[in-house]
């Protein structure tokens, strides 16, 4: 049976802290957030915390670009050095000018300054390494004079730096944004990515070499921030999950979204594992470690919606209780699991 074997709190600090990453690099778990006072603000910084026993984290280095920095990811290049990669919103959110940026560093404490890479819109979401090649899976956001918003573009790479585009995924009405992919070991290559279409599903894609024809299903689930795991031979995606469309009663005390696991075959998802998680949540790194655990980085609100912390407010002088404004905090917690 699926489970959650453990867990544990890796930052709480009042702040809004969100948008995961997770990656085992040089005998360390090394976790990637972003940190800001809102889900969305200008103020928001990439933060990464590693821990040696998978229990007390400690924060290490932070990244700050220009504008409001959002989702970063963390990609072991080899046991010398890793990157970061993550995007801004130019000026804040409003202004609709995203910049990708990437990152080195050869031991995680210390970080080379963020350089720019690819042209603005793309939204560099996820890497993956497959035969030598990187590939990279770029959420676009078309021009506000486009009649669809976002679009799924493969693209190349031999050092993560110059990238080539290699092709687009679905069609366009489908708005397919944030997606991960996973190439199996005949060279097939499945993806799962979010469709912004209404009703709101995601979809799975596949394609053989050179992964310019792309076949996509639409999925009976809806799963956000896609993260694709292969273990004992069975392929797992975790995401932000919508409980309603998936047929299932939530928690007590969740919102309409919380954290799942899927089972993914093709074209299908069945859901394995609810973690619990609530409010503004989600987005999970998932890896397996070189002793096999199965391990999880999400963020979440359930300590506050659960009454166990109270949610803050903020208060101007001499203004009335009621009339506060509620703040949102975040944390950031890692897990390990079993997958069954």
């Amino acid at each position: 049976m699926s489970r959650i074997l453990r867990q544990v709190t890796v930052v709480r600090d009042g702040m809004h802290n969100a948008f995961t990453d997770l990656a085992c690099w040089q005998d360390g778990y090394w976790v990637s957030y972003r940190k800001g006072t809102a889900h969305v603000s200008i103020d928001s910084e990439a933060v990464i915390a590693v821990s040696e026993d998978r229990t007390r984290f400690r924060e290490v280095a932070r990244l700050k670009v220009p504008g409001d920095n959002r989702d970063p990811k963390l990609f072991p290049i080899d046991e010398k050095r890793i990157a970061a990669i993550f995007p801004s919103w130019v000026c804040g959110y409003k202004q609709r000018n995203l910049q990708s940026y990437i990152a080195f560093s050869e031991d995680g404490f210390n970080w080379s300054k963020p350089q720019p890479i690819l042209d603005r819109g793309q939204w560099l979401w996820r890497v993956r390494r497959h035969e030598g090649l990187y590939y990279g899976l770029i959420e676009g956001i078309a021009p506000p004079d486009s009649d669809h918003r976002m679009y799924v573009e493969i693209v190349t790479s031999t050092d993560l730096l110059e990238w080539n585009s290699l092709s687009r995924v679905g069609k366009p009405e489908q708005n397919l944004n944030e997606s991960d992919i996973y190439f199996h070991p005949d060279g097939e290559a499945w993806m799962v990515a979010r469709g912004m279409e209404n009703p709101n599903y995601s979809y799975f894609a596949s394609a053989r070499k050179p992964y310019t024809d792309w076949e996509t299903t639409r999925l009976n689930s809806m799963i956000h921030a896609p993260i694709i795991l292969e273990h004992g031979g069975q392929l797992y995606v975790a995401g932000r999950c919508n409980p309603d469309l998936d047929g299932i009663a939530s928690f007590p005390y969740l919102s309409r979204c919380t954290l799942g696991i899927w089972k993914l075959t093709r074209g299908h998802t069945d859901l394995n594992l609810l973690i619990p998680a609530s409010g503004d949540c989600s987005y999970p790194g998932l890896v397996k470690d070189p002793a096999g655990r199965i391990c999880l980085s999400y963020y979440s609100q359930h300590a506050y919606h659960s009454g166990v912390i109270p949610m803050p407010f903020r208060l101007e002088p001499d203004e009335p209780h009621d009339k506060g404004q509620l703040l949102t905090p975040n944390d950031i917690y890692f897990a390990e699991l079993q997958l069954d």
